[in-house]
């Protein structure tokens, strides 16, 4: 069956102007101009009446089976569902255990992943967890990569933070040699997402390892790179020097990072934008106690580009790349995930002109509708 879309302001995530988009079943047909349904097929057409018409979002940062436990075993947090996240608009994402990897596992992650994908999300994994010796299901990091499909790298492992293991630099090289080698033979990217904490230094310890090879500059992905001043002026360097850099969105300072970058880059180019979701978001005072503890969720990634949006800094086809296109670029998804393109899927999104969702279409059908 055919879906035909009018009338949209479409990214893809180019900036393309007014056209129509034309689905056939789950994936894009046609783009262009005055385009109709063929003669002789079913079909349905949708009015978009000027409305943003964009890719699905890709979250390449989220706890799929709940992240927690922090302040106990009632401080768990509950896995992702469906609803949490075609509300969110997230179409495609890359799932992460967290601090506990102790009674949860890499299993129950990867089991969670292939059930997202026979609900249609284009979801994968990572293995690990913060601490180390790295967890994994095979005995090995590189196997791990190399004999499950979904599973891209390693992740997140903690830098400089109290709840790791105090990771160093040839400890951080060698997870990363695993995980290329690993991807090598599996004809995949690789990657390996590090939690920053708020020790000094985590990136003295990331340029180390990157200009020892500079081969894994491409393969380390730090995230929550503005979860303080310091560690948001130290990634500068990182970010000189051609590393990736991931902010997590629905912070007081995320956007406005964003708006950083770009005004001091002229680009966002190796930066993404993820959301935590289902993860702890958790306060400590200066000795490590708790004092608050909240769950993340997808829905901050629409609310950081609605107040990117409001501020006019940044163009549009611009702000959505670190949550869209540069997200599948750094994980090296190949699926079309993040992009509108004629033979992909049709995973989209419709919103309003002050970045509101209005609908999001996961495999060309409608999965939520505001």
């Amino acid at each position: 069956m055919f879906t035909l879309y009018k009338n949209a302001q479409l990214y893809t995530p180019e900036k393309q102007g007014k056209k129509d988009l034309l689905v056939w079943n789950d994936e894009i047909f046609d783009i262009g101009e005055n385009l109709r349904i063929p003669a002789g097929y079913e079909g349905e057409e949708v009015d978009v009446n000027g409305k943003i018409l964009m890719p699905g979002l890709v979250d390449t940062h989220v706890h799929i089976t709940g992240g927690g436990g922090e302040g106990g075993f009632n401080t768990r947090m509950t896995e992702l569902t469906f609803d949490e996240a075609v509300s969110a608009g997230v179409t495609a994402m890359v799932g992460v255990l967290g601090t506990d990897g102790y009674s949860r596992r890499p299993e129950d992650v990867l089991i969670k992943c292939m059930a997202l994908n026979e609900q249609g999300f284009d979801a994968y994994m990572l293995t690990g967890s913060y601490t180390l010796p790295v967890v994994n299901i095979l005995g090995e990091v590189a196997k791990d990569v190399l004999f499950f499909e979904k599973i891209i790298g390693a992740g997140e492992i903690a830098l400089n933070d109290h709840r790791g293991s105090c990771m160093g630099p040839e400890e951080l090289l060698h997870i990363a040699c695993d995980v290329r080698n690993g991807a090598r033979l599996a004809g995949k990217k690789g990657t390996v997402n590090i939690h920053l904490g708020n020790y000094l230094g985590a990136f003295k310890t990331l340029l180390e390892v990157a200009k020892t090879d500079i081969t894994l500059r491409a393969v380390l992905i730090p995230t929550h790179i503005t979860r303080t001043k310091y560690v948001f002026e130290e990634s500068l360097e990182w970010i000189d020097f051609g590393g990736h850099a991931d902010i997590t969105a629905g912070s007081d300072s995320s956007a406005q990072a964003l708006e950083f970058l770009y005004k001091r880059n002229g680009h966002l180019n190796n930066i993404t934008m993820t959301s935590d979701a289902c993860g702890s978001l958790p306060t400590f005072d200066e000795l490590g106690n708790l004092t608050g503890i909240e769950k993340g969720t997808s829905s901050v990634l629409l609310e950081d580009l609605r107040k990117i949006m409001k501020n006019g800094v940044i163009p549009f086809e611009t702000a959505i790349l670190p949550i869209t296109k540069n997200a599948a670029d750094a994980f090296g998804i190949t699926t079309g995930s993040g992009t509108i393109t004629i033979g992909k899927k049709a995973n989209l999104l419709i919103l309003d002109n002050e970045g509101n969702l209005k609908a999001t279409i996961l495999n060309g059908k409608k999965v939520y509708n505001a």
